[in-house]
């Protein structure tokens, strides 16, 4: 199962790659909310998200390439047949960006792929009912960032879709969408 230190060796080692330039790459700190699509979490489905990425310039125009990390969690005394039910998801990706200018504001797109990992903690009539499950799973996103010298603050939307995660209690997808505001430094 990757943990956050895998990502972080991860962009530590694409830093260190050749691809990138000086200019255009950058690092960002995530927060907002995050909507499950599907109705087998009502009562979860309702999240706050964080996380991180970095995103380091290629020497292609426009384009970049983009990893990162995205937690949400959502709790609630009752959902359905669960009780003091808990779900958490981590989210571990890398995709392609375009950004078509960095004039004043900086619009981007990207689509990638995902590792998705869940983790469910319930009760059903008295019995523990939970587990913990990975798929794999693809993400599309827009956003704009404003550049104030190195600063960038912006809104990011984002929508991911993955395969089905069986918690014992539940087995389904947890494709959703997300709005954030980032925070990041430009290098």
């Amino acid at each position: 199962m990757l943990r956050p230190i895998h990502v972080l060796l991860t962009v530590l080692v694409a830093l260190a790659s050749t691809a990138c330039l000086g200019t255009g790459s950058s690092i960002n700190a995530y927060g907002g909310v995050r909507s499950l699509d599907s109705e087998d979490f009502d009562g979860v489905d309702d999240q706050k998200v964080y996380g991180a990425d970095a995103v380091l310039k290629l020497e292609i125009p426009w384009l970049a390439v983009e990893g990162g990390w995205l937690h949400s969690q959502d709790d609630t005394s009752s959902a359905g047949q669960l009780l003091d039910a808990e779900l958490g998801i981590d989210e571990y990706f890398v995709g392609l960006r375009v950004t078509p200018w960095t004039f004043l504001v900086e619009p981007y797109g990207a689509v990638g792929v995902g590792l998705v990992d869940g983790d469910l903690d319930a009760t059903v009539s008295g019995q523990q009912a939970g587990d913990t499950d990975s798929a794999l799973g693809y993400y599309a996103r827009v956003g704009a960032a404003i550049r104030f010298g190195l600063l960038r603050l912006g809104l990011d939307g984002r929508a991911g879709f993955s395969g089905d995660l069986d918690l014992q209690a539940v087995e389904s997808d947890v494709n959703n969408y997300q709005l954030t505001a980032f925070i990041g430094l430009a290098f």
